[in-house]
């Protein structure tokens, strides 16, 4: 019954797009989602867990005034499509209304299509967080962004500056209880960032930026410790995530870049091995980490800063066995993001259109392509190898 789903699934996902320019090698087609629709660039695609809906984002110009906007699509009917917006949300006072918020600058899902974390920007208090559907709106006095919905969708972080001097700060709010406005979590005096959920555990891991550089923590939310994990001296490891077992974390560090502006992906395991690299000069943006986790933990998916090759979107052995190999012949590509349907899996990102607009302008447009969960590693020619586990002497030094 369970595959049945999944193929009816994915067989009204192709009829809802148009078609556009395959993998580097054999294997599934690439879909262009939502193209000609908007005259600016997409950016930071998010997959609903299901694989139902997909909301991005879009930087264009409205009657002459630049506007960031983001918009949901579903996948699996037709024409179904709306904009991101906080109308009529209850969160909002009796002063305010659409009229208060200016730009939609983030969204994250929640459980359901109508259920997820907004980033508006107020006019007069910044950007906040509000969650769709509910009285909840989370955290400090300053601006807030960055929001990670818990893998159950019942808890939300947010980044939030809390203190004088731009200092940010991890706020958590509880998305099920009416009225919940969250609570502060870190007080260290530094910039908490880049937070992401433990796959099973109530943990969340994120960055800790201060003028040495920036480190790897973890936030027990069980026990409350606030614990480093990853300490590589005055380099910035940024952007850590979890692998889908939780045992292995993947990051993003400039330790071996000259000028430090080069960004390369590793993964290590906490207390049993170094750090390993994987690709190198991951292309990072403000609305993405770069990178992906494939949802079986073998392979990790990134776009590369690399101009002459068109900024190709890459895949590698997430134990850095082999060398990271061409996925997908778009151009122009950023912000990664994937998600398993069944067994299949759904890979989103966005890429220059390959059809010019009238007038000859050309847009980074979403694309989203389908496959097994067994196959796609072999679309680029590779084997995945079994993560290598060192011994506990080698793990990373502390500061």
């Amino acid at each position: 019954m369970r595959r049945t789903a999944t193929i009816g699934l994915f067989a009204a996902i192709s009829l809802a797009f148009t078609a556009a320019p395959c993998w580097a090698e054999d294997g599934p087609s690439i879909k262009r989602v939502a193209a000609g629709l908007h005259d600016g660039h997409a950016f930071g695609p998010r997959l609903k867990s299901d694989g139902a809906w997909i909301a991005y984002g879009v930087r264009e110009s409205v009657k002459g005034t630049f506007k960031t906007s983001y918009y949901a699509r579903s996948l699996t009917e037709s024409g179904l499509f709306r904009s991101v917006w906080p109308n009529k949300h209850p969160a909002l006072t009796s002063q305010e209304g659409t009229a208060s918020f200016t730009d939609m600058v983030g969204y994250e899902w929640g459980s359901s299509d109508k259920s997820g974390a907004m980033v508006a920007q107020h006019k007069t208090k910044g950007a906040e967080v509000l969650i769709e559907g509910i009285n909840v709106r989370v955290g400090g006095p300053g601006a807030q962004h960055s929001p990670a919905m818990s893998p159950d969708n019942s808890r939300l972080v947010v980044v939030s500056e809390s203190q004088e001097g731009g200092a940010t700060d991890l706020f958590v709010a509880d998305t099920a209880t009416e009225g919940d406005t969250g609570f502060q979590l870190t007080f260290t005096g530094d910039s908490e960032l880049s937070p992401s959920w433990h796959p099973t555990e109530a943990k969340i891991i994120h960055e800790v930026r201060n003028p040495l550089g920036a480190d790897i923590h973890v936030f027990d939310l069980d026990s409350f410790e606030h614990t480093p994990i990853l300490r590589l001296g005055t380099s910035d490891e940024i952007q850590p995530t979890y692998s889908p077992d939780g045992k292995r974390i993947a990051f993003l560090s400039n330790k071996d870049s000259k000028d430090g502006l080069r960004w390369d992906l590793f993964v290590f395991t906490p207390g049993a091995s170094l750090p390993q690299p994987v690709i190198k000069g991951v292309r990072r943006s403000e609305k993405s980490r770069g990178y992906c986790w494939d949802p079986l933990g073998r392979y990790l998916i990134a776009a590369v800063e690399d101009k002459l090759a068109g900024y190709p979107l890459v895949i590698a052995p997430s134990d850095g066995t082999e060398p990271a190999r061409v996925l997908a012949t778009t151009k122009d590509n950023m912000d990664p993001t994937i998600t398993a349907v069944g067994e299949r899996a759904l890979l989103a990102w966005v890429a220059i259109d390959t059809e010019p607009r009238p007038g000859g302008a050309q847009y980074r447009v979403v694309y989203v392509a389908d496959f097994g969960l067994m196959g796609y590693g072999d679309a680029a020619g590779l084997q995945a190898q079994t993560p290598t586990v060192r011994s506990k002497s080698d793990a990373p030094a502390a500061k």
